[in-house]
């Protein structure tokens, strides 16, 4: 081995052994033992560094900035101390959108930011993508490795270009954020902000480098690891964002292909449902990461958001259950989609497949037959006794399809960047303070420039090269009495 590839072993030594949680690989007993080798090595920094945190995951901030979630009044009513609690006024600046959430929430702390937790697992992905050619394995095992690697760096970066970067289809030459492509250890979240077309155009590159790798072999499902047909999924959901339709529906018909079906939750009990975060179920292609519902006792599922359900929808009683206190008096309703104890809290499924194909087939030209069908076909696994409809208006047919997503996909991360590229709607959140308090109506407006975050001011502080976002210097927003 000569002076460089040393040179490369020690920094990838170091860094892994600074993560922490990474496998028993880094267990160190001897100086040798610390540098991964084989790929076996590599696969498991991976897993451990690499791969979404089951502890804690950034995407919860979304779940309080769209309008699938309101204050628990009701809880306040039964169990008291929920306005006014620490989780409502931790909650508060991101509720009622506030230039200022970052300064509020974080203090100097960088760990804690959104922007470097995803930065820190794409660091596990560049260490892994550098060093996995020179590891001892086959080549199949290398490449398999990669192509996970090159997915999970693609699913971050599309993360952060929606959370930091205004819509594609908006404003793609805005600024997005800096792609870091390499482990160098200088450069955490280094280098300045690309602009949001770019970023998509890397996220498209390394999901189909991935795919191409992923193509080679067989398709493994329910081993907690990224596969082709959740990359797939993944490109539809780029490809949709981008407007790019024909390729949307592309991808999804490629993922529904290689997928196993859609799961029938009629043919289920309320319980018997074990949740969505199970192998068991047919149309779960991947299995990740904690959950970023983010419900606490001071808010619930927003009243239009449950209106939306129909009554033979088994989705209400297995996505979203009935809770009640003792004595048996009604008090709201738990999030249950996800149910299986000591699983990874999120999952990639083909249900999303589905409607990224129906909603591009709505934007097609002689293509609403073929969204319909899909809209049906998803809805038969959904409500009992279901009938197919016959939509034949193009704009009605692309609002159900878009309603359909919201109750299918809710509190996974979609909504708050559907509304982004929908064309970013007026939001209201009602918001009180204390018992004796008004309640206080908050607006984020149509077109709204917090429809895109600031960036936290101790990532800025960070790196001197980033251009902070126009949302940072938006007045303190002012609720109404209601």
């Amino acid at each position: 081995m000569n002076i460089k590839d040393i040179f490369k072993w020690v920094i990838l030594a170091v860094w892994t052994l600074s993560w922490g949680g990474c496998s028993d690989f880094l267990n160190e007993e001897s100086q040798d033992e610390v540098i991964p080798k084989t790929v076996t090595d590599f696969s498991e920094l991976l897993m451990g560094s690499g791969y979404p945190s089951v502890s804690n995951y950034p995407g919860a901030i979304c779940a309080q900035l769209d309008d699938d979630k309101e204050m628990n009044w009701l809880g306040q009513e039964l169990v008291g101390n929920v306005l006014g609690s620490t989780e409502a006024e931790a909650w508060f600046p991101m509720f009622t959108w506030q230039p200022d959430m970052f300064r509020r929430n974080e203090g100097v702390v960088l760990a804690s930011t959104e922007y470097y937790q995803f930065y820190e697992r794409i660091k596990g992905c560049n260490a892994v993508l550098d060093y996995i050619g020179d590891a001892i394995g086959t080549e199949a095992e290398r490449e398999k490795v990669q192509a996970e690697a090159l997915a999970l760096r693609a699913y971050y970066y599309f993360w952060l270009v929606n959370l930091y970067g205004e819509p594609y289809n908006y404003n793609k030459t805005a600024l997005g954020v800096p792609l870091k492509l390499v482990s160098a250890v200088n450069e955490e979240i280094g280098g300045p902000r690309e602009t949001v077309e770019k970023v998509y155009e890397r996220i498209l590159e390394d999901l189909n480098a991935s795919a191409r790798l992923f193509e080679k072999y067989e398709v493994v499902i329910g081993n907690y690891r990224i596969n082709l047909p959740a990359v797939k999924v993944l490109l539809s959901r780029v490809y949709l964002y981008m407007e790019q339709w024909s390729d949307a529906a592309q991808a999804a018909t490629e993922a529904i292909r290689l997928g196993k079906g859609l799961s029938d939750l009629t043919s289920l009990e309320d319980g018997d449902f074990a949740g969505m975060n199970s192998y068991t179920m047919n149309e779960t292609l991947w299995i990740f990461g904690s959950s970023i519902a983010s419900f606490s006792s001071a808010f619930t599922f927003s009243s239009d958001l449950l209106s939306l359900y129909t009554a033979n929808d088994k989705r209400m009683g297995m996505y979203i259950i009935e809770d009640y206190a003792a004595g048996g008096k009604f008090r709201g309703y738990i999030y249950n989609k996800y149910g299986v104890e000591g699983e990874p809290r999120q999952c990639l499924r083909l249900s999303e497949a589905y409607l990224n194909r129906a909603e591009a087939y709505a934007q097609m030209p002689d293509k609403s037959a073929e969204a319909l069908s899909d809209l049906n076909e998803l809805r038969k696994k959904r409500i009992e006794g279901y009938e197919d409809v016959n939509i034949t208006d193009p704009v009605a047919l692309l609002d159900t399809i878009r309603k359909e997503r919201r109750l299918e996909l809710c509190f996974e991360g979609h909504r708050w960047f559907d509304l982004r590229r929908y064309g970013m709607p007026e939001i209201k959140h009602v918001y009180q303070e204390s018992e004796t308090a008004p309640k206080m109506v908050y607006t984020l407006k149509e077109k709204d420039r917090m429809y895109t975050l600031p960036i936290p001011p101790s990532v800025m502080e960070k790196n001197r090269q980033l251009v902070q976002n126009v949302s940072d210097s938006e007045p303190l927003r002012q609720g109404v009495v209601e």
